[in-house]
């Protein structure tokens, strides 16, 4: 599950006007994530009242426009903070055309160096609009923008909710800390081949979805449920679809199960959805990482003071990017749920696909959920990785399905995604 950085909107600070000059304009740099170099660009501007206004993009993501939680600037030092990632940026200006510095986030410092540059990355990386793609926006729960892009024809075709998967999951599948994937643009793209809709979306607190003022601690799990019924009723109510399904992606499973409970979706979807309390799925894939044995036993006493709904103070160094303060009111709300619990209580027509070569959910997952709702339709995808790609025999591409953008989609995916709707027309 993919747990890297939150982004988010525009943000407006002040500077003084004594260093103003010197950090007005466009700065690019790039980090080295697992020998991948992503592109960081800052952008600051200069009102006619003298503010100071800026964000910054991810242009291999496609994410731009991304919010700084504040600013602060001397003569020779810059200091940026994004509280939204638990991240910071810290950097020292060499002359008037560079600064060098570190990245920090959740702990762990990369090497971040600036040189000024002419070239505006943000409007020369905005992805190519569909014919029939539009981007709407929905008011969410908690009252702030979620913004999604909606691709029909007309509100007669059946539409499909798409909701990500667990961290700064972005409407296309991309994380502005990993490798794009792009398989939720790729999935949208292709269920328009088969005249079904689709509307895919930012979800609270990421990417353009982001707002200022936004604290991680505030964010509870029912929310992202809140908003996802939010944006069924819009797309019934407001713009006329009647046969709407969800597709729940990884984390996005339970949500899309939560959001069909509480209303009349024509069928549900889930890919790569837990079948296990979210702390078994969690401290298998921990247990499994290169952590000393006696952090690793710390995981499930964590784990179960959570569970009673009791934050943790000590939480050792090597686990803070799981267990951090700030995120602990979101596992403590997530905890509560049993996916296979929750599945039994629906009524609708439910799909349930799995790949084998899903290294972060497991078929067990799968089967746990048709063995809880029997009239579901079950079908585990050979080859198929998290990311919804083929990772070719003995799942032999698996880490190139993380990596390479370009690898289209399962084939076998949208055949049984198409067939199931097209079944319930």
């Amino acid at each position: 599950m993919k747990k890297l950085i939150v982004f988010g909107s525009f943000l407006i600070f002040t500077l003084p006007n004594l260093h103003a000059q010197k950090i007005i304009g466009n700065w690019k740099g790039s980090i080295s994530v697992n020998g991948i170099d992503l592109p960081i660009v800052f952008h600051f501007n200069k009102s006619s009242s003298g503010e100071i206004s800026g964000n910054w993009d991810s242009p291999k993501q496609n994410a731009n426009g991304l919010p700084y939680s504040s600013v602060e600037a001397t003569d020779d030092s810059l200091h940026v903070e994004i509280k939204m990632i638990n991240g910071s940026y810290e950097g020292k200006f060499v002359g008037e055309d560079s600064i060098t510095g570190m990245w920090t986030q959740q702990g762990h410092s990369l090497p971040l160096n600036f040189a000024r540059t002419n070239v505006n990355e943000q409007t020369q990386n905005e992805p190519v609009t569909l014919p029939g793609e539009k981007e709407i926006s929905i008011t969410s729960a908690g009252g702030s923008k979620l913004y999604g892009t909606l691709l029909s024809k007309n509100n007669q075709q059946p539409v499909a909710i798409i909701i990500a998967g667990s961290g700064p999951t972005d409407r296309n599948g991309n994380s502005t800390m990993g490798p794009a994937t792009n398989e939720y643009r790729m999935l949208a793209q292709s269920l328009d081949s088969q005249n079904i809709a689709t509307f895919r979306y930012d979800k609270r607190g990421i990417a353009k979805s982001a707002y200022g003022g936004m604290q991680e601690s505030d964010l509870v799990f029912d929310d992202y449920v809140k908003d996802a019924e939010k944006i069924f009723d819009y797309l019934h109510d407001t713009l006329g679809f009647k046969n709407i399904y969800f597709i729940g992606h990884s984390e996005g499973s339970l949500i899309g199960i939560l959001a069909s409970e509480k209303r009349k979706v024509k069928g549900y979807i889930s890919v790569a959805g837990a079948g296990r309390p979210i702390d078994e799925v969690l401290e298998e894939q921990m247990q499994k990482q290169p952590l000393p044995d006696s952090v690793k036993q710390q995981i499930p006493q964590i784990f179960s003071q959570l569970k009673n709904g009791q934050q943790v103070n000590n939480v050792p160094p090597q686990l803070n990017a799981l267990f951090r303060k700030s995120i602990q009111p979101y596992l403590i709300s997530w905890l509560k749920y049993s996916p296979q619990k929750e599945i039994k209580k629906l009524n609708c027509p439910i799909l349930i696909l799995q790949g084998s070569c899903d290294f972060q959910v497991k078929e067990l997952d799968a089967k746990n959920l048709h063995e809880a709702n029997t009239k579901s339709k079950l079908d585990i995808i050979p080859n198929m990785s998290h990311t919804l790609k083929n990772a070719g025999p003995n799942c032999a591409n698996e880490n190139q399905t993380y990596t390479d953008g370009t690898m289209p989609l399962d084939n076998r995916l949208v055949e049984d995604i198409a067939k199931f709707i097209k079944a319930r027309k």
